[in-house]
């Protein structure tokens, strides 16, 4: 509006210039003095009016916060001057500290300096004013009100800011108090979702709990501050069991309620507990102060807490939890990241040791524990050497009868010669094995020195009949699997029906599909699949229908008792009779007293093993017990393999294979 009036006056100059330039040459000298006296009357009414026009709309400047038309209207219709244009000096200076505050925001500065940093803007504008941020979740002044700029104020929580209102000086303009209200909006907003990733992070989602690596924060800070420490290690006994066979809703129920049983054992403890889930069924928990008569004492108390029954509506839940336990007596000058992994190993040794006891009970890491470590390593040194020199490594074979008993074959069993000290039982070795990532080349091994044993016997006529061999559930999680097996029993030139691969329940279940899709492929070239320890597990008996198996191994602890238990004998029936119905053949294994072989054979079982017919033999006695039932034919020659699977249509597509040797 300036710019137009001021545009006027220099047009109204201008044409009385050029109306007195063509009056001294047209005009004469008493018309052109009244011609002239009249327009400059005219021209000093329109300067007087620009002026007039000016200083009118400053004081309309002035008042423009108590308006309530829109920004650059007033309420009697004619425009407002651009408070730009009128202030620059103030409207730069908003402007670098509205730019300053956005990159606070931008660079996550903490909303306590995001809101000084507006108060400071505030204040630059209208110096001596005091404003307030008015709270939308609670109206209660007293705990939302803050007075600006009296900045330690600012460390109370504010949350969602509605409006500045001016405590003492003059109205700001609405521009700028809409500009401050939206900055310290959003940096709130952004405090906010800060502040809810942060707790996403150090909480489990499911529980409420501290999550791994909040908890283990926790252990750290108690570690820093020099007194005692305890760490306790749980975990769920046969959780998989329950998500398996009451489903995956009902197993998060329990880790809930687990998780509430150990918030609140937590809070009765006489010392500080922090709990938290590291993740599936476990869960962590650290002792802040203890003595150690005391945590000793609390974590007694907590495994005898555990075995309470959870009730879920109509279904109770009987569990219990395995718990291992470690203590620090002082933390003073240790070092802290060491400190965290030994207490963190210790806690995980004496788990460890629980569950290969039998469970279902606690265990504090001690001197005992601490000798035993020291042997489990020394086993897994030696057995990683063996495992790389391909030494030490062989296996056993227990013969397998039919109900005539006669011999049908052998299951291999795997054996390892520890250098300088002799054979090491499988019920050593093979946890450590598992334990310490050594089981699929372990696993593998054996194979490869099973299959030579067998071909060599082929060579010279002679046979084992069919021949289990286990698999463990890390070799069968080889994306290889398929291919390692078949170019191994192609280089011994071994016929593949007879040979059985024996996979437990809990394996297999893990990863039913990808892992039922291998052995498919290993069943369409005549290798048959058979499931050990049927029964016990996590399967039920409507599972056998859809799993690619050809045999069905009984738990053992159906046949220990199966001569004095009706309900062992009535499990037993019903796999029996649907493994009929399924064209399964089922094997009984761990068969010591002639009642249960009588048994077990009126039932209707295949196939018989155990100690009462027949332990494991080493290969050359095996080999002598194999000649007594079937004559050598040296003609028999190697097996000659096809270029595809012989029942190609089971799989409905072929499968191609590099047959390159597999070492």
């Amino acid at each position: 509006m300036a710019q137009d009036t001021g545009i006027a006056g220099i047009g109204a100059v201008a044409l009385v210039a050029a109306v007195t330039s063509a009056l001294v040459i047209f005009a004469t000298p008493l018309l052109t003095t009244i011609i002239l006296a009249v327009l400059l009357a005219g021209v000093l009414f329109v300067l007087t009016a620009v002026v007039l026009r000016l200083r009118g709309h400053g004081i309309a400047l002035r008042g423009l916060g108590q308006h309530s038309a829109p920004s650059g209207i007033e309420e009697d219709g004619g425009l407002a001057i651009d408070p730009r244009h009128v202030e620059p000096s103030r409207s730069q200076q908003l402007r670098e500290d509205e730019a300053r505050v956005l990159e606070m925001i931008a660079e996550d500065k903490n909303a306590k300096a995001v809101l000084e940093k507006v108060t400071n803007l505030l204040a630059a504008q209208y110096p001596g004013s005091r404003f307030r941020i008015v709270n939308d979740d609670l109206f209660d002044e007293a705990r939302v009100d803050l007075t600006w700029p009296i900045l330690p104020k600012t460390e109370t929580e504010v949350g969602w800011v509605l409006q500045a209102v001016v405590r003492t000086g003059a109205e700001p303009e609405a521009e700028v108090v809409d500009l401050a209200v939206d900055l310290s909006r959003l940096a709130i907003d952004k405090a906010r979702h800060r502040s809810t990733l942060r707790y996403q992070a150090d909480h489990d989602a499911l529980t409420g709990l501290l999550s791994r690596r909040a908890v283990l924060e926790a252990l750290d800070v108690a570690i820093q501050s020099g007194d005692s420490v305890g760490l306790v290690y749980c975990d769920i006994d046969k959780f998989k069991e329950i998500n398996d066979t009451l489903g995956h809703q009902m197993g998060d129920e329990l880790l809930v309620a687990i998780a509430d049983r150990l918030t609140e054992a937590a809070g009765d403890a006489p010392f500080e507990v922090v709990p938290g889930r590291i993740g599936g069924d476990e869960y962590l928990l650290v002792a802040a102060g203890p003595a150690k008569s005391q945590l000793t004492t609390w974590v007694e108390g907590l495994s005898f807490a555990m075995r309470a029954p959870f009730v879920f509506g109509t279904v109770t839940i009987s569990t219990s939890m395995s718990i291992g336990a470690s203590f620090a007596a002082d933390m003073t000058n240790r070092e802290g990241e060491l400190e965290r992994a030994e207490l963190m190993r210790e806690s995980d040794l004496a788990l460890y040791q629980v569950k290969r006891t039998g469970r279902n009970d606690f265990r504090f890491f001690d001197a005992e524990l601490r000798a035993i470590e020291a042997a489990d390593k020394k086993i897994e040194d030696d057995l990683r050497q063996s495992i790389n020199n391909s030494s030490g490594l062989f296996s056993v074979f227990q013969p397998q009868f039919d109900a005539e008993r006669k011999l049908v074959g052998f299951e291999a069993l795997a054996r390892w010669t520890r250098q300088g000290i002799g054979n090491v039982g499988p019920d050593v070795f093979i946890p450590i094995a598992v334990e310490r990532g050594l089981m699929e080349r372990f696993d593998f091994e054996i194979f490869k020195h099973t299959t030579q044993a067998i071909s060599s016997l082929r060579r010279e006529g002679r046979k084992l009949g069919t021949v289990a061999i286990n698999v463990s559930a890390e070799r069968l999680s080889d994306p290889q699997f398929v291919e390692s097996t078949l170019s191994v029993l192609r280089k011994a030139s071994i016929d593949p029906s007879t040979v059985v691969l024996e996979i437990t329940e809990s394996s297999l279940l893990h990863d039913l599909r990808e892992r039922g899709r291998r052995l498919e492929q290993l069943r369409a070239w005549g290798v048959r699949i058979a499931i050990d320890d049927f029964g016990t597990g996590y399967s039920s008996l409507s599972y056998l229908r859809g799993l690619p198996v050809d045999i069905v191994k009984l738990d053992k602890e159906f046949v220990s008792d199966i001569d004095s238990s009706e309900m062992s004998q009535a499990i037993v029936k019903a796999i029996l009779a649907l493994s009929k119905v399924l064209e399964l053949e089922v094997v009984a294994e761990g068969i010591e007293r002639q009642e249960q072989f009588d048994i077990l054979a009126e039932l209707g079982c295949d196939i018989f093993q155990g100690f009462l017919l027949g332990k494991p033999l080493p290969f050359e006695d095996a080999r002598r017990l194999a000649e007594k039932t079937w004559l050598a034919n040296p003609f028999q020659g190697g097996y000659d393999w096809p270029d595809v699977p012989p029942n190609l249509a089971d799989m409905g597509e072929p499968t191609q294979f590099s047959w390159a040797t597999t070492a």
